[in-house]
């Protein structure tokens, strides 16, 4: 029986997940809520131990997340946690401002016709700040913005948007302090206005500056 925090039933909204991708997402909530942060060390039988599974999914899961650079294998001492450097937080944003500019300009006639998934994350974003929540404004900015690249209807699009796991990033960035918690959930307003009023041209030119800011950022 899988679980995160003591034994718990497999939730049936993810009943399609294989065990190694239901180990990564609880590894990557664990990271992202800070209850494994830069430098834990990821033991794989403790792992298997506690979620009650065999080593092999954990030693899956650990693999996936080595490769998107969210965990390092260290020679002879084992899986650790990553630190996110400045440079790495600033190459994935100038990936996202190609990625997600394309994804605009091909979501924009879903998202025009009902930009609900928008205001949603964006009154969410809003909320968390009122809340004083990091987590959650990482986590709606991370909804709103996935909205987009589901709208454009592109899967492999959608894959290589999901490999950047960008809730942690976005965590980073915002955990750095480079980013005015308030400011970050509005800038996202014109965004919603230009999926609601604008055309797709202008649906691309700001999601694009938008992740351009973002890229520029000192990140220290």
């Amino acid at each position: 029986m899988l679980c995160q925090n003591g034994p718990m039933p497999a939730s049936t909204s993810f009943a399609s997940e294989s065990l190694s991708e239901r180990v990564k997402r609880i590894i990557v909530d664990r990271v992202i809520e800070g209850a494994y942060p830069p430098g834990t060390h990821l033991v794989e039988l403790q792992l298997a131990e506690e979620f009650g599974v065999s080593q092999a999914p954990v030693r899956e899961a650990l693999r996936e997340l080595s490769s998107t650079r969210l965990v390092e294998n260290r020679p002879r001492r084992g899986t650790y946690v990553r630190s996110i450097s400045p440079e790495e937080l600033a190459e994935i944003y100038m990936v996202r401002v190609a990625l997600e500019g394309t994804a605009a300009f091909h979501a924009f006639p879903t998202l025009h016709q009902d930009p609900s998934p928008l205001r949603e994350a964006l009154t969410r974003m809003r909320e968390a700040v009122d809340a004083g929540s990091a987590r959650g404004l990482a986590k709606y900015s991370t909804q709103f913005h996935r909205a987009i690249i589901e709208a454009s209807g592109n899967r492999l699009m959608v894959e290589i948007w999901d490999s950047l796991f960008v809730e942690v990033r976005t965590m980073a960035t915002i955990v750095r302090g480079q980013v005015d918690p308030r400011a970050a959930a509005e800038s996202h307003a014109p965004i919603v206005e230009a999926f609601e009023t604008g055309d797709a041209q202008l649906c691309q030119q700001l999601v694009a500056e938008h992740q351009q800011e973002y890229s520029i950022l000192p990140h220290e």
